[in-house]
C-alpha cells in the first residue's frame, strides 16, 4: 500500500476505495479496493477490476478520450450517486495529465465492486488540483491548490500568500471560478447532502469555510489548523484531519515518501450548522502520523496519510 491519501465508502459498507498518492505526479499510484471485514486489499485501477477501454461517449470533456492507465497518480477523491441512480467515482490525477478522472462504480450483489473509466475533466490553465466533489446532476467542483506555472509555485502558499481557489465544471459551460474562494494552499473539499453548501479547507490560512453555492459567497468560517481532507460522519458532523504542520518537519518527512511520517495530527469534528468544532482524537509518532483523512465507518475510523505504506484503523 502506498500513501492512501483519501477514502470513500462503497455502498453496502463492505469495501473502501483508497486513492494512493504518488506525490504530485512524481510517481504512479493506484485506486485500491479495501475489504472492511478482513482488511485485505488489492488494486482496482489499474488492474483486473477496471475496464481499460474508452467509452463511446465520454462523460467529461469531449477532448478527454483516453483513460490514464498506468500513468495514474491519484490525489483527492469523491463518490457520488447521480440522479439516474448510478455511482460516479471522481479522482484527482497528476499522472500524464492534470485532470479529474471520472469512473462508474458497479456494485452488483454477486460480485466485488468494479470501476469503468468514463472520461475526465480538465481544469483551468495553470492549475494543480487537490480535491474534488461531484453533484447529482453531473457537475464537478474542485480545489486549485496553487498555480504550478507561476514563479513561486507552491512556495507562495507555504509563505501564507493566496495561491488557490475553487472551480465548478459543467458539461454545458465548462469550468468557472467560484467567486470569493481564494485562499492559501486551498485543500480539501466536501459538499452537504442537499448540495447547497461546500466546505473548503484553506490549509495555510488555518480555517474551514462554508460556501453557499446558490449565493456564491462564504457564509461561515471557523479556525482549524492545517485542515487536509474531510469526511462526513454518520451523525452529520464533518470530520477534518488537522495536521501539526511546519515547513521543516514537512521537508524532513518527504525525503522518503515510502517511510511513515510521525507528524502530529488531530481529528476535529465540525458542526456544519453552527460551525463549532471539537477535537475527538490526537496522535503523534508510530504507527502513523501526518493524517490526511479520517473516515468513520461501522465501529472503526479509517485514517489515511500522504506518506508511508499503511492505513491507520482506530476502534471507536
Amino acid at each position: 500500500m502506498q500513501s492512501p491519501e483519501d477514502i470513500a465508502v462503497v455502498p453496502g459498507g463492505d469495501y473502501l476505495l483508497l486513492s494512493e498518492l504518488g506525490g504530485i505526479g512524481e510517481r504512479p499510484g493506484r485506486i485500491l479496493l479495501f475489504g472492511v471485514n478482513d482488511e485485505s486489499w488489492r488494486p482496482l485501477y489499474p488492474g483486473t477490476g477496471a475496464a481499460a477501454t474508452a467509452p463511446a461517449l465520454p462523460q467529461g470533456d469531449a477532448s478527454c478520450t483516453q483513460p490514464p492507465g498506468s500513468a495514474l497518480s491519484p490525489h483527492g477523491s469523491h463518490l457520488v450517486q447521480l440522479a439516474d441512480g448510478s455511482w460516479r467515482y471522481l479522482v484527482v490525477n497528476h499522472g500524464g495529465r492534470e485532470a479529474v478522472e471520472i469512473f462508474t462504480l458497479s456494485t452488483a450483489a454477486d460480485a466485488e465492486p468494479a470501476l469503468r473509466w468514463q472520461g475526465c475533466v480538465f481544469p483551468a490553465d495553470n492549475t494543480l488540483i487537490n480535491d474534488v466533489v461531484g453533484l447529482r446532476n453531473g457537475d464537478v467542483i474542485y480545489t486549485r491548490m496553487y498555480h504550478p506555472d507561476d514563479l513561486l509555485g507552491d512556495l507562495r502558499g507555504l509563505l501564507g500568500l493566496d495561491s488557490g481557489d475553487v472551480w465548478r465544471w459543467s458539461k454545458d459551460t465548462g469550468v468557472k471560478l467560484l467567486p470569493g474562494t481564494t485562499g492559501s494552499l486551498t485543500n480539501g473539499l466536501e459538499i452537504s447532502a442537499d448540495e447547497r453548501f461546500i466546505f473548503i479547507n484553506q490549509y495555510m490560512d488555518g480555517k474551514v469555510q462554508k460556501y453557499d453555492l446558490a449565493a456564491q459567497e462564504v457564509v461561515g468560517s471557523t479556525p482549524v489548523p492545517h485542515a487536509d481532507n474531510s469526511a462526513w460522519a454518520p451523525g452529520g458532523e464533518l470530520w477534518l484531519a488537522s495536521q501539526d504542520f511546519d515547513v521543516a518537519s514537512y521537508m524532513a518527512c518527504t525525503k522518503d515518501p515510502a517511510v511513515t511520517c510521525g507528524m502530529a495530527f488531530e481529528i476535529i469534528a465540525l458542526d456544519p450548522e453552527t460551525m463549532q468544532s471539537r477535537v475527538i482524537f490526537r496522535h503523534q509518532g508510530p504507527p502513523m502520523g501526518a493524517a490526511t483523512v479520517a473516515t468513520p465507518h461501522r465501529d472503526k475510523v479509517y485514517i489515511g496519510s500522504f506518506l508511508g505504506d499503511r492505513l491507520l484503523v482506530v476502534p471507536t
